[in-house]
């Protein structure tokens, strides 16, 4: 589907700005890697920004630019790293992992509630964030709750509504602090998503509430 509403265009250009944290980061990387359109909307304001600066006047260098740059040209390169492309075959998706969240480390899955498990994906360079996987069976409701912070979310597999609107493959949403929702997966199969989740979830069930502190979401 790759749903580009109002709230993730504005995701969008905060990607292409450079706005956004590691988590969130990764979740809109990986929504670019499933939807085309995206990716020319990106593109698209990439271009804009760098016009811009292009339209700036050139500022005043300091004193011995030029030699250091030229000096760190002469000095060795130092060698590209990338975290290798690690199998992911026992969390048993169904779906091609977009390769962002291919080339992170993802734990097993774990229970969440009935029916319903997640599994975190490794990014110790953003620990204000929890980035976990959300399998939820067809039909099945999460408890309701809000945020106490940013939430960034791409369906990966499936689909489900809430009091918003509903949401299907490649699909990016965002809710903050404001949203109070209890989302329901469609009747016709699970749901997978990537969440980005900043703070604490305030969950309104008393077993949610009972359980949050040993999940640590």
């Amino acid at each position: 589907m790759n749903f580009v509403n109002q709230t993730s265009e504005e995701l969008l250009l905060r990607y292409a700005a450079g706005q956004l944290r590691p988590a969130p980061a990764l979740v809109v990387a990986s929504h670019l890697a499933m939807s085309p359109s995206s990716r020319r909307l990106v593109a698209g304001y990439e271009s804009v920004g760098g016009a811009l600066l292009d339209a700036e006047p050139m500022a005043a260098l300091s004193a011995g630019l030029f030699e250091r740059t030229v000096a760190m040209l002469d000095a060795p390169p130092r060698p590209e790293i990338l975290p290798p492309v690690r199998g992911h075959e026992a969390l048993d998706m169904g779906v091609p992992i977009p390769a962002p969240l291919a080339r992170r480390a993802i734990g097993p899955w774990k229970w969440l509630g009935p029916g319903m498990r997640f599994a975190r994906v490794d990014i110790p360079e953003d620990p204000d964030h929890n980035l976990i996987l959300l399998r939820v069976p067809a039909g099945r409701a999460m408890p309701e709750h809000s945020h106490s912070g940013e939430e960034t979310t791409l369906v990966l597999k499936g689909a489900f509504h809430d009091e918003l609107g509903r949401y299907g493959a490649g699909d990016l949403i965002s809710e903050d602090e404001d949203t109070d929702h209890t989302p329901i997966v469609d009747a016709d199969g699970e749901c997978i998503c990537l969440a980005a989740i900043e703070g604490p979830m305030r969950i309104k069930g008393l077993l949610g509430r009972m359980v949050q502190p040993f999940l640590g979401i």
